[in-house]
């Protein structure tokens, strides 16, 4: 997914102006609220180069796990006292359980089907334990979802210069972003594009996926940065 950018990600959401540690205030604040168990161990799923990991691993015993190769490569460099294990949030089995399990950052759109959506939930939720909490981050509704939009964003640093271009479409019930990327370093200046798909899930989607997995689930439509939070807990 991010064969060609994973080097730069951190850079870019940086230029971006994402505020990971205010993120991650917040998700202290839902687990609070909804966790019931009494233990602290966290596993972010989806955990990329491990950014929100590494700011919630001052609160809590986290461990992280994601497909791309490239990304884990990155935060275990960041991050060597954290545990990150590679893996797919559909099917994933650590055989073990943990009192949080985290899917940030819209990263359950990348299961892009409705099916697929079931498993994940199913999967993540199976490594609960008692008294856990769920949160996952959705990306965007069909209805929220703008085909035709152009982005740019750029990052101006000495020695390193980046501008990302980006399109969004859409094909029946999924999102299409085609990025384009020049990278201009001391060695000169490269040009490389990626393709991104990604589920639009309506809310009743989100809501039937966590009661097929037997969860509670209460929908909080700002949750962390304004995209809303699905926080998934043991039905009483």
């Amino acid at each position: 997914m991010f064969s060609n950018s994973a080097k730069y990600y951190d850079e870019l959401y940086s230029a971006l102006g994402k505020d990971y540690l205010a993120e991650v205030k917040k998700t202290r604040l839902f687990i609070q609220k909804h966790k019931k168990s009494t233990g602290d161990s966290l596993l972010d799923a989806a955990c990329g180069t491990g950014i929100h990991a590494g700011y919630l691993n001052r609160y809590y015993q986290v461990e992280g796990l994601d497909i791309d190769s490239k990304m884990l490569s990155i935060a275990r460099k960041k991050h060597p006292g954290i545990r990150f294990t590679k893996g797919d949030m559909i099917s994933f089995d650590l055989s073990r359980q943990f009192h949080i399990v985290t899917c940030l950052f819209s990263s359950i759109g990348y299961v892009r089907t409705k099916t697929n959506l079931r498993k994940a939930i199913k999967t993540m939720s199976n490594h609960l334990l008692p008294g856990g909490v769920l949160l996952v981050e959705p990306w965007f509704t069909p209805e929220q979802w703008n085909p035709g939009r152009v982005f740019t964003l750029q990052v101006d640093k000495p020695d390193l210069k980046i501008i990302r271009m980006s399109h969004s479409g859409q094909r029946g019930k999924k999102s299409i972003i085609n990025f384009q990327y020049l990278v201009g370093t001391p060695n000169g200046i490269t040009h490389s594009s990626e393709q991104h798909v990604l589920g639009l899930f309506t809310h009743e989607e989100y809501l039937d996926a966590f009661h097929s997995a037997g969860l509670k689930v209460t929908h909080d439509k700002k949750g962390l940065a304004g995209r809303g939070l699905y926080i998934g807990r043991e039905k009483s």
